[in-house]
């Protein structure tokens, strides 16, 4: 009797699984097929690709920095609870990296500057102090891949400003940074906004700031409000999307918008200096139901024959798969589809951090994926058939195995 009651529970234990798999499975592939097909973890925690000056990939982990010519990495600097960096950027021309780690006065918000030279011994350097003359109280908040230091202060005519500055210690005795672009609450009408984001082109995170690798500055406010910022480094346009930004890319002239719910929009051509052209966020192209955290990762891909251009995302959850929105040069509008195969097929349970474009070769783009526990992939993404779920989209290395830097030009 016991025995018969066992099995009964069984029974309906396995009938409710079988229901719950059957609902829940998507078109594409079931749940037992992402369990069995996702990349087990590595144990790599990346945070940041910094670059691939003289053949060399920089980057850093939750361990501290390295680089690597593709089969053996160095550690150039080691994290501890005293030194951990935060973010990073390799100065090739003056050999070194520069990083930031957070001050160890708790009443300080700003982080200190700090440098490792990228030959040996690796001697980590004290704390660097570069000022800013024309702000008060600076603080600096971040540093970017491109070069870029975020700092903030306050300016006596135009009150809270946000700059975007280099670093400069050709007087070894007085560092200073160098504005690249400012924005403040007096010129720019920001009183009461902060800083959300800044936001840069997928795989392009690296670039010097330019007309080719624009970004994009992001403010809000706590009754949610945005006022976002397009610039290149000599000009900034300001337009009014009320909402908040994922990220940005720019195809064959135009700009295109994701927002962090999902939407996509075609905002025009790309806004020049003198103001003929600017953002418009009037066109909405899909609202994919997707939800994005900033800088979330949004590739574009323009055809190379036909007239189809992809944009390839990756959503804030982890489990979901890559999703590419098409759409012609003239369209209004967008198509989704979800990739589990080709250059997608180990991206299905992992968490993008970071990327690097390496280049393009026979019609096949060739990125390097860094995520947060699945390791270093390398994949290529044919230009063409970017929104096929299959093999034909493109290739990708598994795990760690990406072996070298060289372009993918063949499937």
């Amino acid at each position: 009797m016991k025995t018969r009651h066992i099995f009964t529970i069984l029974f309906f234990l396995l009938a409710s699984l079988m229901t719950f798999t059957g609902c829940n499975a998507d078109a594409s592939a079931g749940l037992f097929r992402q369990i069995s097909e996702s990349t087990t973890p590595v144990g790599i925690q990346y945070r940041q690709l910094l670059g691939k000056p003289a053949s060399k990939l920089f980057f850093t982990t939750t361990e501290g920095i390295f680089f690597t010519d593709g089969t053996a990495a160095t550690q150039i600097k080691v994290n501890s609870a005293e030194s951990r960096n935060m973010a990073a950027y390799v100065d090739n021309g003056n050999n070194r990296v520069l990083f930031l780690i957070n001050d160890p006065d708790p009443n300080s918000n700003s982080a200190k500057v700090r440098s490792v030279p990228i030959v040996p011994s690796y001697t980590e350097s004290s704390d660097l102090t570069p000022t800013y003359a024309g702000l008060t109280s600076v603080i600096i908040q971040n540093l970017y891949a491109n070069g870029l230091f975020r700092i903030q202060g306050n300016d006596t005519i135009n009150g809270k400003t946000f700059v975007l500055a280099t670093y400069d210690d050709t007087d070894i005795a007085a560092p200073a940074f160098s504005k690249v672009i400012d924005f403040s609450e007096v010129a720019d009408s920001l009183t009461g906004y902060s800083i959300d984001s800044v936001l840069q082109m997928t795989g392009k995170e690296d670039e010097v700031l330019s007309a080719a690798n624009p970004i994009i500055a992001s403010f809000a406010k706590e009754d949610g409000s945005y006022k976002h910022f397009f610039t290149d480094g000599t000009f900034k346009h300001s337009f009014a999307l009320n909402t908040r930004l994922a990220n940005f890319t720019i195809l064959n002239g135009n700009a295109y918008l994701l927002t962090t719910d999902g939407k996509l929009y075609n905002a025009g051509a790309v806004p020049t200096a003198d103001g003929t052209t600017t953002i418009s966020s009037s066109n909405l192209m899909i609202s994919s139901n997707k939800v994005y955290d900033a800088n979330a990762f949004m590739y574009g891909v323009p055809y190379a024959t036909g007239s189809t251009n992809h944009i390839i995302t990756k959503s804030k959850s982890s489990s979901d798969p890559l999703y590419v929105l098409s759409f012609a040069d003239s369209a209004t509008t967008a198509s989704g589809e979800s990739i589990r195969y080709g250059y997608g097929e180990y991206l299905d349970s992992a968490e993008i951090v970071s990327t690097l474009y390496l280049g393009s070769n026979s019609g096949i783009d060739t990125l390097l994926i860094a995520t947060n526990e699945n390791g270093l992939f390398k994949i290529g993404i044919k230009v063409d058939t970017a929104n096929q779920n299959s093999s034909n989209n493109g290739r990708s290395s598994q795990s760690e195995e990406y072996q070298d830097f060289t372009l993918y030009s063949t499937l």
